[in-house]
């Protein structure tokens, strides 16, 4: 199964913290399967570091990123790890790196990059319905 918009939209409704629809798509894809969400979570989480950071950054300014993503995290939620998570960033900036993360820790920090992006008001509807779209383009290439 391909990519599809269920999964896009799956990803707004969390970003935009539409809870009850969120939990509907969440149970339609339970249903139909998650096949090709992995790619387009990686696509979404490719946009939105890049959309964060230039290619210039530090590795200091990802690890203050990732401190600070960590500290605003729910209490009792997922444990990251902070050295994958800034790895993975690392590689989204920079193809050349390889990022040997264990794929079910991937997505826990993809999803938490973001969210800690894109999440919480910090992009308009239609700067998030564009990277959204771009990386659904992505995702269907891969």
């Amino acid at each position: 199964m391909a990519v599809n918009r269920e999964m896009v939209d799956y990803i707004r409704t969390m970003l935009k913290g539409e809870h009850a629809e969120n939990d509907r798509l969440e149970s339609l894809l339970d249903e139909r399967g998650w096949d090709g969400f992995p790619t387009l979570l990686g696509a979404v989480f490719y946009f939105a570091v890049n959309r964060r950071f230039s290619e210039s950054a530090t590795a200091a300014e990802i690890m203050w990123f990732v401190t600070e993503m960590r500290a605003s995290a729910p209490a009792g939620g997922s444990e990251t790890d902070a050295n994958s998570a800034e790895k993975l960033i690392r590689a989204a900036l920079d193809p050349s790196i390889e990022a040997d993360v264990e794929p079910q820790m991937a997505g826990r920090i993809q999803g938490m990059v973001i969210l800690h992006i894109l999440g919480g008001g910090n992009v308009s509807d239609e700067e998030l319905d564009a990277l959204l779209d771009e990386a659904f383009g992505l995702a269907q290439r891969l």
